[in-house]
């Protein structure tokens, strides 16, 4: 589990520690003891597994191929320094790179001093090659004084004609063992880790005062034909030149080489992934360098819809770069429902902190709980930003998508042609198909008529009698914009809703200010609202006495704002809370009470030419019909036509309901992959969460197909062992106890998740082989 602490107190805290172990006066089982306590503490991903081995340690967290190793050799001057020291390191980078890191305790000096240590690297990484491990599976890696060992390893592999790694990754790099770097003195105060005082005694310990071997002399050496090598290096850092020469003569001989050199940071920063945000960022990008390279091919996914899903699951196919990305939008622009829903006081009504991505934090937030416009301009911005362009689509509806078994791969066709992918995404979501009741007498109606999330801004609603047919999520925010200026408002009610007060607030420059300076209270704020969000959902399922508060703080709200006893008990709502979509609004229930504002429950007889009709007899005049009756909730992949493996029709596997194993794959449907699926919708929380961990899910699927897998399709039995649990637990949920959208016409419940927000996270945080056909 990654902490974030402030830059400046993590570079306070290495100083601190590193003045101690790595103090050269410190004798050195103390310092070695120290630096393993250490790597010890520092935090390694959820599921990170250790096992020690003949050689060292073996690092492995979820989603790790096996099949592909990275031979890591850990820094610490040849003095000090182990496996233990660099677990968190290798722990991350294993998560980035997907491969377990072998971690090797080679022999240190003084007691072994060169080639001893050079001579065990060589022996460990022939081992793995005669344990049957292909050359072009393995990557090579090291940081410090053992990215100067791995550099060392690979001109002797090349130069005795042994098979060379697919990659090498190398961290702050110590290759110039004369000591004659002019960094080495000039950064020696804005380095918080490593003094050229420690570099002298390790190399008198581990050369014991004999000349430098060609074999460590790598920037004099012939560095062709070498595999691609990947460096980072800290800008403030005493080592910091012998990465620029370095990476200046791997140019020069005309090599494969990316360079991070990190402005700010300090000697061997990524040691610190685990808590240091730019750490975490520099050592997940040259994980995922060394994952390119260990990929057997390059995988062409195809991603249908871009709102939030679509986006996100972009950014992460884009950052991976295991594949070409295609992103099919059937609208002009991306967005999604925040570019389809353009109604007065479109708003989310979740807070902005939490609606949104953990990887891009919001600066276009005018309000606590963002409005439409902003939120459309956050997912334009995201996505320029990453490069979403130049793969976004627009304007290409995908009418079919059908699996060919021979040449596992999706062919879909699209209002501008065919394509074909090895992996198809639907970001499709659950809210994009408006839903408009099938009314009597519609056609006959002679003003204008629109669903609020097709918005006619053309229509003049001054002074007009509106008719608002439904109360759902979106009616509560329009009505107050549109009553203000309205003759008459007559609002359509099935039945009431449980309001809770919207703690909004805007957000001025000071705010913005806040939120600039100090990028941890926006991590704050995000984590206070899930834990609010989170104890909602246990309200909802298993412990529903944290939802009794609710109808008391609905009651007061409506004593404070309505005082007609009739109207409020007319907007008492007839079932247990949150069996419906608990709704927000600090401004419903005054204008509901407002005079020109008028809400009738009767059933809706007809439309006709002039007005609504209801059952009692009774002819509502009206002018302009706005209906916010939401969305065919059902309808996850319409109009879109999915057919899988013998010609399955996806529409007629889920007659019954909609299922799919966590949300996101079906059986029957290899490399196929749903975002926003089934049983994913949330009733306390962010749906932008749920989506981060199904694009996580996704992503790792994928990220098989390009290792060399020819298709991931979920197990028969694991699918419906999945549902039944679903079912299950919903089955003692609040959701059961009326009708609402998120069931179907026979009761099964398709939309909701029965859990928490980070119970869903931990069980999408990796793809279980067990779960799965992987061939």
């Amino acid at each position: 589990m990654r902490l974030t602490l402030p830059c400046a107190a993590v570079r306070a805290a290495t100083r601190l520690l590193s003045s101690v172990s790595l103090s050269p006066r410190l004798p050195l089982p103390v310092a070695r003891g120290l630096l393993d306590l250490q790597g010890r503490v520092l935090p390694v991903p959820r599921g990170t597994r250790t096992e020690r081995t003949p050689t060292g340690l073996r690092v492995r967290t979820p989603g790790a191929d096996r099949d592909r190793v990275v031979l890591f050799l850990h820094g610490g001057g040849y003095l000090t320094g182990s496996p233990w020291s660099h677990r968190s390191l290798a722990a991350w980078l294993s998560e980035a790179a997907g491969a377990p890191v072998e971690l090797l305790d080679y022999r240190l000096a003084p007691e072994h001093p060169y080639p001893a240590g050079l001579d065990d690297a060589e022996q460990a990484y022939v081992r793995l090659l005669d344990a049957g491990l292909p050359a072009q599976r393995l990557a090579l890696a090291g940081d410090s004084a053992g990215a100067g060992l791995a550099v060392a390893l690979l001109l002797r592999l090349r130069d005795k004609g042994t098979p060379l790694p697919a990659t090498i990754g190398l961290i702050s790099p110590w290759v110039d063992l004369s000591l004659t770097d002019p960094h080495l003195e000039s950064h020696a105060a804005s380095d918080a880790m490593l003094g050229p005082e420690l570099l002298r005694a390790g190399l008198r310990a581990y050369l014991g005062g004999r000349p430098v071997p060609a074999e460590l002399r790598p920037l004099e050496a012939d560095l062709s034909a070498l595999p691609p090598v990947h460096v980072v290096a800290g800008a403030d850092e005493v080592l910091v030149g012998d990465a620029d020469r370095l990476v200046a003569r791997l140019r020069e001989a005309g090599g494969t080489v990316t360079y991070t050199r990190s402005e700010g940071m300090w000697h061997d920063h990524v040691t610190e992934a685990g808590v240091l945000d730019r750490a975490h960022t520099d050592l997940r990008d040259l994980g995922l360098a060394l994952r390119r390279d260990l990929a057997a091919r390059r995988v062409r996914v195809a991603v249908v819809g871009a709102g939030f899903g679509g986006i996100g699951m972009g950014v992460a196919l884009r950052e991976d770069d295991l594949g070409e990305v295609t992103l099919l939008e059937k609208a002009e622009r991306p967005g999604g429902v925040w570019r389809d829903n353009t109604y007065p006081g479109a708003a989310c009504d979740v807070p902005s902190h939490l609606y949104s991505y953990s990887f891009a934090q919001g600066r276009e937030w005018s309000r606590r709980y963002a409005v439409q416009p902003d939120i459309l301009q956050y997912l334009e911005r995201v996505a320029a930003e990453h490069g979403l362009d130049a793969v976004l689509h627009t304007g290409t509806e995908v009418t079919d998508a059908v699996w060919d078994d021979a040449a596992a791969l999706w062919r879909l066709a699209t209002s501008e042609g065919a394509v074909e992918a090895e992996a198809l995404v639907s970001a499709c979501g659950q809210l994009s198909h408006p839903a408009v009741p099938d009314l009597p007498g519609l056609d006959d109606f002679i003003g204008p008529a629109f669903h609020s999330a097709r918005w006619d801004h053309s229509v003049d609603l001054r002074r007009k009698r509106i008719a608002v047919i439904g109360t759902g999520a979106s009616a509560i925010q329009f009505v107050p914009e549109i009553a203000r200026e309205a003759a008459q408002v007559t609002v359509f009610q099935r039945s009431a809703a449980w309001i809770l007060p919207k703690p909004d607030a805007a957000y001025g420059p000071r705010a913005h200010r806040l939120f600039s300076r100090f990028p941890l209270w926006h991590k704050l704020s995000r984590l206070g609202w899930t834990a609010f969000f989170e104890a909602g959902a246990l309200g909802l399922t298993r412990v529903r006495a944290i939802a009794a508060p609710f109808p008391v703080v609905h009651r007061a709200l409506l004593r404070r704002q309505v005082a007609d006893p009739v109207l409020r008990e007319r907007l008492e709502p007839d079932y247990p809370v949150g069996c419906k979509r608990i709704l927000f609004s600090s401004d419903w229930f005054r204008t509901l009470a407002r005079p020109r504002v008028h809400l009738t429950e009767e059933k809706i007889a007809e439309v006709t030419p002039t007005g609504v009709r209801t059952a009692d007899g009774t002819l509502h005049e009206a002018d302009v019909i706005v209906f916010g009756t939401g969305f065919r909730t059902q309808d996850f992949l319409a109009p879109m036509r999915v057919v899988g493996r013998d010609g399955r029709e996806l529409s007629a596997q889920w007659r019954d309901g909609a299922r799919a194993h966590l949300g996101v794959t079906v059986p029957g449907f290899p490399n196929l992959f749903l975002l926003y699926g089934p049983n994913t919708n949330v009733g306390s929380g962010s749906i932008v969460h749920m989506l981060e961990c199904q694009i996580r899910h996704a992503r790792e699927g994928i990220r098989r197909l390009a290792a060399g897998a020819r298709t991931v399709e979920v197990r028969p039995d694991a699918a419906t062992a999945y549902d039944v649990e679903m079912q299950s637990r919903l089955g003692d949920s609040v959701w059961t106890e009326c009708a609402s959208w998120y069931r179907t016409e026979t009761g099964r419940i398709t939309n909701n998740w029965p859990g928490t927000m980070r119970e869903y996270a931990r069980r999408t945080a990796a793809l279980d082989p067990a779960d799965y056909v992987i061939g």
